[in-house]
């Protein structure tokens, strides 16, 4: 029997391909993974290849590291330092031939079985309630499902980037109608557990990457997502449609929504101070205090987390100052333009996972969790591949 060689470059994509689909799992062994693929793609003595306009997403971490050191803080900006190493992601992407069959259906089989765990939890945490005779949406409300995940908001948006990842290969790629069954499935399963995370602003992302789907695909299709959601809303259990009406209608300080208000009023309050640099990467929550309006420094504040200001483009901007943030902007941008003009599966699924990121990032600074982080950069790396090797 002939052995099997494998070539450095060949260990080098494997390992960055393990790295992404393990992402959904555990951060610790994504990064450990991540860590070989760059030895191993240095090991090539290899120029790297980029994605479009990476001169802004260099300008982008050169303010981030020029913000973090005029800021006088420069441990506080340590965690975020510390994470620019994730940004590997694009050369790497762009540079190594990812094989599209290792990378989606692994990473398909391990999202879905976060969210199958995650419903295990749901029902753990309604039995428990019921036991103690509470109401179990305010005491889900602060303790929700999180699948493999440590946060709901990180579980949340997994959940949403594998529920792009299925669509896109579902409507854009050829499958074998057993596949085409598997993914359908699985599109169930994430939509499911994207019900039960009851994580508004993720439901407001899924809707957008299913409008960019549906819109890409066939556009008169999109007439069925008002119905879809209708539906959606009735057979969901008691617990969901009670989330969607507090949309409008909370439940005093439990939904969160002064909360944020607030986060934003202090949010702008720290842009207006510090427009070009920021407080620095971390800066916004530990002088959250020094910016608040008056008016709301004499009641106590609402329940709810004040490290950062659940918004990516004002923690950004308040962090690193706006010209950072148009740097990132503007990287974006050219990568999607490129994306519309030559789409492929996996940029159909780039455009979509982005347009959800992007949409739920003005209610949570989604950007700020490593397991999200690694996946939005993983998309403008695996995109910038030539059509012909995707």
């Amino acid at each position: 029997m002939k052995a099997v060689s494998f070539s450095r470059r060949d260990l080098a994509a494997g390992a960055l391909t393990a790295s992404i689909v393990l992402v959904f799992c555990s951060i610790a062994a994504s990064q450990i993974f991540l860590g070989l693929a760059i030895v191993l793609f240095l090991s090539l003595r290899e120029r790297p290849k980029w994605p479009p306009g990476m001169a802004w997403a260099a300008a982008f971490l050169a303010l981030t590291l020029i913000s973090a050191l005029v800021s006088g803080e420069p441990r506080t900006a340590l965690p975020q330092i510390k994470k620019l190493f994730l940004w590997s992601m694009l050369p790497l992407g762009a540079s190594l031939v990812l094989t599209r069959a290792a990378l989606v259906w692994p990473a398909l089989f391990v999202a879905a079985g976060s969210a199958l765990w995650s419903f295990g939890q749901f029902y753990r945490k309604w039995q428990a309630a019921a036991a103690a005779h509470q109401d179990f949406y305010l005491a889900y409300v602060a303790a929700r499902i999180t699948g493999f995940m440590s946060h709901w908001m990180t579980f949340g948006a997994h959940m949403m980037i594998a529920f792009a990842l299925a669509g896109a290969m579902l409507l854009f790629s050829r499958q074998s109608v057993a596949r085409k069954l598997i993914l359908a499935t699985s599109i169930a399963v994430f939509t499911a557990a994207i019900l039960l995370g009851e994580t508004r602003s993720i439901w407001l992302g899924t809707a957008c990457v299913a409008v960019v789907l549906l819109a890409a695909w066939r556009p008169w299709t999109l007439a069925a997502l008002p119905l879809i959601g209708l539906a959606l809303y009735f057979i969901s259990p008691a617990p969901v449609r009670e989330r969607i009406d507090s949309i409008a209608r909370p439940h005093g300080e439990v939904d969160s929504n002064l909360h944020r208000v607030i986060t934003r009023e202090a949010g702008m309050r720290m842009i207006a101070a510090h427009p070009l640099l920021g407080l620095g990467p971390e800066g916004p929550g530990k002088h959250f205090r020094e910016y608040l309006p008056e008016s709301r420094l004499s009641a106590p504040l609402p329940d709810g987390y004040y490290g950062h200001l659940h918004n990516v483009y004002l923690q950004y901007a308040a962090e690193r100052g706006l010209p950072a943030l148009i740097c990132l902007l503007v990287f974006v941008g050219l990568n999607v333009r490129r994306w519309m003009a030559k789409p492929t599966p996996i940029r159909y699924f780039a455009l979509a996972a982005l347009a959800g990121l992007a949409a739920s990032g003005l209610f949570e600074h989604n950007l700020g969790d490593s397991e999200v982080l690694t996946l939005f950069l993983a998309l403008f790396g695996m995109a910038a591949l030539p059509e012909s090797e995707q």
